[in-house]
């Protein structure tokens, strides 16, 4: 085919035909615009009703568990839970008292020569420090109880009060220690 138009009107069909594309291109994109429009309305609806939906379910079951046994079950759960903590905050720093008074124990104490007092605390280094107090008849049983609590492998850092020393008779002592 020949195509005999003059140039002007080549240059009209031309517009028109961009025209034509533009306003197809434009309707095209309307139109996808409005569908895409629409299925996030769907998305929105859809997460409405289940929100809804799981909204009632949560009142139902609040309902259900607002009752005065469940409350009550619910109290008494969360004392136990107290008490539980409370145990186990007290196995975390126990101390086996009964390892600590066996070597106490074992240390051979002359006659005359009375413990009185017990104080075990536990550091934070699982040290176990001690504090005995006592009466002694004499000071040399004193000393000899000395003697034979620096021999002991598992007692560190043995400290007698000075005023333990001052009475060469009826010594009342006190005396500190570590065990490991």
């Amino acid at each position: 085919m020949i195509n005999l138009l003059p140039l002007e009107e080549k240059q009209k069909l031309s517009l028109k035909n961009k025209e034509k594309l533009i306003v197809v291109l434009g309707i095209v994109f309307i139109v996808s615009l409005v569908c895409f429009i629409l299925v996030l309305l769907s998305i929105k609806f859809y997460i409405l009703a289940r929100t809804d939906y799981q909204k009632n379910i949560l009142e139902q079951a609040e309902k259900k568990y607002q009752t005065s046994e469940f409350t009550d079950l619910n109290n008494v759960v969360q004392k136990y839970n107290v008490t539980l903590a409370q145990i186990n905050s007290f196995y975390k720093k126990e101390i086996y008292f009964n390892q600590a008074l066996k070597i106490i124990t074992d240390v051979p104490t002359p006659k005359g020569l009375y413990l009185t007092y017990f104080l075990l605390n536990k550091d934070k280094n699982g040290i176990i420090q001690v504090s005995v107090s006592g009466i002694s008849n004499n000071r040399e049983n004193l000393l000899i109880f000395r003697k034979n609590i620096e021999e002991v492998k598992e007692i560190k850092n043995s400290y007698f009060s000075p005023e333990s020393w001052a009475n060469p008779k009826d010594v009342s002592f006190s005396l500190t220690f570590e065990i490991k």
